[in-house]
């Protein structure tokens, strides 16, 4: 899921390498990695009428990644920063739609400059493409499956302990997803941090685990530790929270 600055360096050429940066607008148009083009969270989700930040449909999903000269044969790499959740709830998005050539570069993009990489304001755009879904749904869980299921799951809880404590879907294990952040440039801890940390919060990698947090952003940086981690049968449940409160479903 990982790629390093020098491995970004060497690759920025490639017709074939799609780079995405996941900060806000205003951000990339202050400066970002040439040949990058802007993805922003906003642009992959799509509010219900609880206020749930939920995925958005295939047709829209296939026309924006068309648009950014993304098909099956392009490997995307996307630019984010550690503690903001949004080149993760991406990543999420690229691999439930089938695109599973899609990797997050390791670093901050603060440290790009330190690490000889220089950022332009000139524009970018690629040609055209066709990009085809294919919706992974073992990665993705809707709140009628987990409401019927929720003992069979490991469901964890990727906000802070005060949101925790406020109130939680019932059986469900506090682990904020920033005991998983680095914070020495990186985007995670490694490998063997992060196997410890679900091995002492007793998360067997025999578990079918559903993550969550307040609006499925926070919850999909918990999803791809777990991925790092070695895990393999992980949910998003990108209605989260306020889903779940929106329908007036039992809390603890």
């Amino acid at each position: 899921m990982l790629v390093s600055i020098d491995w970004l360096k060497d690759h920025t050429s490639d017709p074939n390498i799609i780079i995405l940066d996941t900060r806000p607008k205003t951000m990339f148009l202050y400066g970002h990695i040439p040949k990058s083009q802007s993805l922003t969270m906003e642009q992959v989700i799509q509010f219900d009428q609880y206020g749930a930040n939920l995925v958005i449909d295939e047709k829209k999903i296939a026309d924006l990644f068309s648009s950014l000269g993304i098909d099956i044969s392009k490997t995307v790499i996307l630019i984010g920063d550690s503690m903001d959740p949004s080149a993760a709830r991406i990543a999420w998005t690229f691999l439930y739609f089938g695109h599973e050539k899609i990797y997050l570069l390791d670093a901050n993009i603060m440290d790009l400059q330190k690490n000889g990489l220089e950022l332009t304001k000139k524009l970018f755009t690629r040609e055209l493409a066709t990009f085809i879904p294919k919706i992974n749904s073992k990665i993705r869980i809707e709140s009628d499956h987990l409401k019927e299921n929720l003992n069979n799951f490991a469901v964890l809880d990727a906000r802070t302990p005060q949101e925790f404590m406020g109130g939680h879907l019932p059986n469900s294990k506090l682990i904020p997803f920033t005991e998983g952040i680095a914070y020495d440039g990186k985007l995670f801890q490694n490998k063997d941090f992060l196997q410890n940390l679900f091995s002492q919060n007793q998360v067997s990698k025999d578990s079918e685990i559903v993550c969550y947090c307040m609006h499925g952003h926070r919850a999909s940086s918990l999803f791809l530790q777990l991925m790092i981690a070695g895990y393999q049968n992980i949910k998003l449940y990108d209605g989260s929270f306020v889903d779940w409160y929106g329908r007036r479903l039992p809390l603890e």
